[in-house]
């Protein structure tokens, strides 16, 4: 299938460690509602989970130092896809990784088929570390339109994906049925 060959599964982006201080860090972090559209918009049928935002000038030193690891991190791994998918000619590179933020799934949260980019947000790539698996649901699974079938990623701590954040690849998260999932999300231009 033409689309699995473009999201790429890393393995082993971050220790097992680093996933587990992320996680317990997460408890100092005063998450919000996340929304949609370049408005914001929380409409928990759509999508319903919580969101932090990693920012590298945050006033935690502990935040500002995962912000700048990670975003380290996810630049070179979107840049090392590019090459990967020998798409460098039609990209170039990713000079810049916006909206790091960490994803917090409860019981019965969820995020709907949909796309990252759009015209009001300029994306290249999508990215999605994941930080555990102790939990049941919450698979994401992307949609292949030409082929009207659905494929789900496996998640494995420490792991992430890589794929165009183009109209081509819609994705959801499935509801949580039991425990909390955890993951981190970027999108690079």
């Amino acid at each position: 299938m033409f689309l699995k060959d473009y999201i790429k599964v890393y393995p082993k982006v971050i220790s097992l460690e680093n996933a587990s201080v992320l996680i317990r860090l997460s408890s100092k972090m005063f998450f919000k509602k996340a929304g949609i559209s370049e408005k914001n918009i929380i409409n928990e049928k759509i999508r319903n989970v919580n969101s932090y935002q990693l920012d590298p000038l945050d006033k935690s030193l502990s935040i500002t130092h995962w912000a700048r690891f990670l975003n380290f991190k996810i630049k070179n791994l979107m840049n090392n896809y590019l090459v990967d998918t020998k798409s460098m000619s039609f990209y170039n590179q990713i000079n810049t990784v916006d909206q790091i933020e960490m994803l917090k799934y409860e019981k019965t949260f969820h995020y709907n088929f949909h796309v990252d980019d759009g015209p009001h947000f300029k994306r290249t790539l999508s990215c999605i570390l994941f930080l555990n698996n102790d939990y049941d649901g919450g698979q994401l699974t992307f949609k292949d339109l030409k082929e009207e079938e659905e494929f789900t990623i496996e998640n494995i701590p420490g792991s992430a994906i890589v794929w165009p954040s183009n109209f081509l690849y819609p994705h959801t998260v499935k509801p949580v049925e039991k425990g909390v999932r955890y993951s981190i999300v970027a999108w690079g231009h």
